[in-house]
C-alpha cells in the first residue's frame, strides 16, 4: 500500500509540472543569434536607431555631496552635441550646459558667470555629478550602453531571465552586458577589473521601427554616487535645433574662460 501512497502524493505535483511548460523567447524575425558576434551586431542596429532626442526629463543623484532630483530640458545628438538645462519649480534655468563634444560652455545662475573652454570630463563635472567625456554622456543619454574594445566575445542565454548574457573580454578587463531580445536592446552593463560604472537600462518603449529606454540608471561604486535619468516627455529622431548647442553668454553676463582643469585662465594682457 505504501507504493500507492507515494504516488498519489507525487500526482499533482506531476500534474502541476506539466502545466507549466518552458517560455519561449521572442527572438525577433532573425531567429536566435548564432554567435556572439551577431548578437553584438544587433545591439549596435538597435542603438544606433536612436540618435537624437529632446525633452524633459528627471535626473536624480545620490552621492556624498547629497540626495536629491531636478526637472531637466535636454537635448542630445549623435555623438557629442549635449544641450542640459536645469529648471526650477518654477521653469527657470538655473544652469545651462552646452558642449559640441569638444567646447563646452556654462551659465550658472547661481554666481551669474558663464564658464567656457575645453569639454574635458572634468569641467562637464562642474554641473554633472559623474565624469566622463562628452560622447560617453551622450551615448548614455540615447539609450547606449559604451562598450570595451573586444579581444573575445562569449554568449550565452538565460532561459529564466529570458536575457541574452554577452560578455567581452579585454585582457584583464570584462564586461558583462544582459541584451533583451528581440529589441536587443542592453538592460544592464557591469565590468570586473575595471574602475568604471554599472549601468541599468529599463522602460523600454516602441516608436515606429525604434526602440528607446526611457530609464538610465548610472551606479559607480568608487566614487559612491548613482544617478537616474528618466525621459518623461520625449521627441525621438527630430531634426536637431542648432542653436540649442550655440555657446554664446547671455548678454552683459561674466565669460570666465578655464583650462582642461578648469581653472580660469588670465586675461589676456591688454
Amino acid at each position: 500500500m505504501v507504493p500507492q501512497r507515494r504516488t498519489l502524493l507525487f500526482l499533482p505535483l506531476l500534474l502541476a509540472l506539466a502545466g507549466c511548460p518552458r517560455r519561449i523567447a521572442d527572438f525577433g524575425k532573425d531567429g536566435e543569434p548564432t554567435s556572439p558576434q551577431e548578437l553584438l551586431k544587433r545591439i549596435n542596429y538597435a542603438e544606433s536607431q536612436v540618435y537624437a532626442l529632446k525633452g524633459d526629463a528627471r535626473l536624480g543623484v545620490d552621492s556624498p555631496q547629497g540626495r536629491g532630483s531636478v526637472t531637466l530640458f535636454a537635448a542630445v545628438s549623435h555623438p557629442a552635441l549635449i544641450h542640459i538645462e536645469q529648471l526650477d519649480f518654477f521653469g527657470r534655468p538655473q544652469g545651462v550646459l552646452v558642449t559640441d563634444g569638444t567646447r563646452f560652455g556654462l551659465y550658472n545662475a547661481q554666481d551669474g558667470k558663464y564658464y567656457r573652454g575645453p569639454a574635458t570630463p572634468t569641467n562637464l563635472g562642474r554641473f554633472l555629478p559623474l565624469v566622463m567625456p562628452p560622447s560617453e554622456l551622450a551615448a548614455v543619454m540615447l539609450g547606449r550602453a559604451p562598450r570595451i574594445p573586444a579581444d573575445s566575445l562569449e554568449m550565452r542565454f538565460d532561459d529564466q531571465l529570458q536575457l541574452f548574457v554577452l560578455v567581452i573580454t579585454r585582457g584583464k578587463v570584462k564586461q558583462t552586458l544582459h541584451v533583451q531580445p528581440p529589441s536587443y536592446r542592453v538592460v544592464k552593463s557591469t565590468a570586473e577589473n575595471l574602475n568604471a560604472y554599472d549601468l541599468a537600462f529599463s522602460d523600454i518603449i516602441t516608436q515606429g521601427a525604434v526602440t528607446l529606454p526611457r530609464q538610465a540608471s548610472l551606479d559607480a561604486k568608487s566614487a559612491r554616487t548613482s544617478i537616474e535619468l528618466v525621459w518623461k516627455d520625449v521627441a525621438i529622431n527630430e531634426a536637431p535645433d542648432l542653436t540649442l548647442f550655440e555657446m554664446e553668454p547671455p548678454e552683459g553676463m561674466p565669460v570666465v574662460e578655464v583650462d582642461e582643469n578648469g581653472v580660469p585662465r588670465e586675461p589676456p594682457t591688454p
